[in-house]
């Protein structure tokens, strides 16, 4: 992968990934108000702050982090913007050992139609490095 593949890879991606990202927060909240009652939203975001069953979702949240830092920063390098396309691929792929986020997205993608049609609009970009 070159340069300007990364910039384009990451420009693309930084959108769905937000709506993926929000898909699975209402998801995750609906959840957790089904067990527990309403909550405001300070108080939900307390409990993904803060709450161990939420913990799945950081590296979903350190990747799109990433994403934003390295397209806003006018001196990133090559290799930073390319390692930027590797975490981001490499989040939803099965050929990184131990990664928890995809266990728990997998479960929840086949319960939430919201969260299927983000993950469809993802799909494609990620698709779109193999083999770069």
């Amino acid at each position: 992968m070159n340069d300007q593949r990364a910039i384009q890879f990451l420009g693309d991606i930084r959108k769905p990934l937000l709506v993926l990202h929000k898909a699975i927060l209402d998801h995750e909240r609906a959840s957790y108000e089904k067990e527990f009652g309403p909550v405001t939203p300070a108080a939900f975001l307390q409990v993904l702050i803060n709450g161990s069953g939420f913990r799945w979702l950081t590296p979903l949240s350190t990747v799109i982090a990433n994403v934003d830092e390295i397209l806003d920063n006018d001196e990133a390098t090559s290799v930073e913007r390319i390692a930027a396309v590797e975490s981001t691929v490499g989040l939803f792929s099965n050929d990184v050992p131990g990664n928890l986020f995809l266990l728990r997205y997998r479960q929840i993608l086949q319960n939430s139609p919201e969260i299927l049609h983000a993950h469809g609009q993802v799909a494609p970009i990620l698709k779109s490095v193999e083999g770069a």
